[in-house]
């Protein structure tokens, strides 16, 4: 359904598809008067929301949809199209074109905090606040800790000891950045992130037999334009720091053991766990639930499938897979000739009891 006027004056983004196209440099095919009040998928959108289509698979279901207008990449064929009812935007990628619309109206739909600090924050008389930061409600602050301009701490949120704040980073609620450690310029930590925790490292008592900490007197160093995903732990080093490159993102529950090397642009999914001392090149990617063993060096540009257990390393530029993770494509064999187990045994001859 077309929204009313005034539920349209309700939403704190309202775009026509005319200046969506200008935006994006797209081609319209259609009016451009229908209004853009939101984001959605093809199969869930109502009028007021724009779609996109990136590939033919999803042209498909453009019949059927209930939004009025798409973003769609050039060459892509949409059947069941009336220009005279809806709106086609046509643009080289529709998928890149709706990320960079997300980004320019993101600070519309979630406008940044004002600057100051809560009356109910906590900050320490030695702490260094640079320009324009917003501390929000119950955030504490402790002492010698250096907070960058334009740096926002969310509500609830924990800078320790001589800790580092970069410029224009953010930490949203729950977050913790631990005593020493550092947050990279525009680097973000999500909701209940722990930069800094204690890294596991136990081993007998002598006397008692029963497992005894290992002091991890170390830090952790975020790079720049780093994002760790909410609920992600990142240890601090036992001696020197664990290190987390430039423009790296980490998805939410994933553990970062002590003294772990992370390069610049790495991907880690979700539920990944990397043990202590292992190294991950540049650019490699981690998919979800990976397990690597500790002291396993990954090379730059490596990429590990989803669920693989690696307990060795992995060469530069390859693709591994499986448990323990090999080759990916010996992995797929393996597979393949698995599947076939149960058709050849039933081939094979039985032995007749004597």
């Amino acid at each position: 359904m077309q929204l009313t006027v005034t539920e349209l004056n309700d939403c704190s983004l309202i775009l026509t598809a005319a200046d969506i196209a200008a935006r994006l440099g797209g081609e319209l095919i259609g009016s451009g008067e229908h209004a853009i009040a939101g984001f959605a998928g093809l199969d869930t959108a109502a009028s007021h929301e724009l779609v996109f289509i990136a590939s033919q698979r999803w042209a498909a279901l453009w019949p059927d949809s209930g939004a009025l207008v798409a973003l769609v990449s050039r060459g892509v064929e949409v059947p069941g199209h009336d220009d005279a009812a809806r709106t086609l935007i046509l643009v080289d990628d529709a998928e890149v074109a709706m990320m960079m619309l997300l980004d320019s109206v993101a600070s519309d739909l979630r406008p940044l905090p004002e600057s100051g600090i809560h009356e109910h924050a906590f900050v320490d008389s030695t702490a260094d606040i640079g320009a324009d930061v917003h501390i929000g409600a119950g955030v504490v602050v402790q002492a010698g800790a250096r907070i960058g301009d334009g740096a926002i701490l969310h509500a609830r949120c924990h800078v320790g000891l001589n800790a580092v704040v970069g410029e224009s980073a953010v930490l949203h609620s729950g977050a913790v950045l631990g005593e020493h450690c550092e947050l990279g310029a525009r680097s973000i930590l999500h909701q209940g992130s722990v930069v800094g925790s204690e890294g596991f490292g136990f081993r007998p008592d002598p006397e008692s037999g029963l497992p005894r900490r290992v002091p991890h007197l170390g830090t952790v160093q975020i790079g720049a334009e780093v994002e760790i995903g909410a609920c992600t732990c990142v240890d601090r080093g036992k001696f020197g720091p664990t290190v987390v490159g430039d423009g790296t993102k980490i998805d939410n529950l994933v553990q970062v053991a002590h003294n772990v090397q992370i390069g610049r642009g790495v991907i880690i999914a979700g539920q990944a766990g990397l043990a202590g001392s292992v190294v991950v090149g540049d650019g490699a990617i981690l998919g979800a639930q990976v397990g690597v063993a500790e002291h396993v060096k990954i090379g730059p540009g490596a990429r590990i499938a989803a669920t693989s257990g690696v307990i060795r390393d992995v060469p530069e530029g390859k693709d591994y897979a499986g448990t323990p993770a090999r080759p990916a494509r010996q992995t797929l064999r393996e597979v393949a000739a698995l599947r076939r187990l149960p058709e050849l045994v039933a081939s094979m001859p039985r032995r007749e009891s004597s």
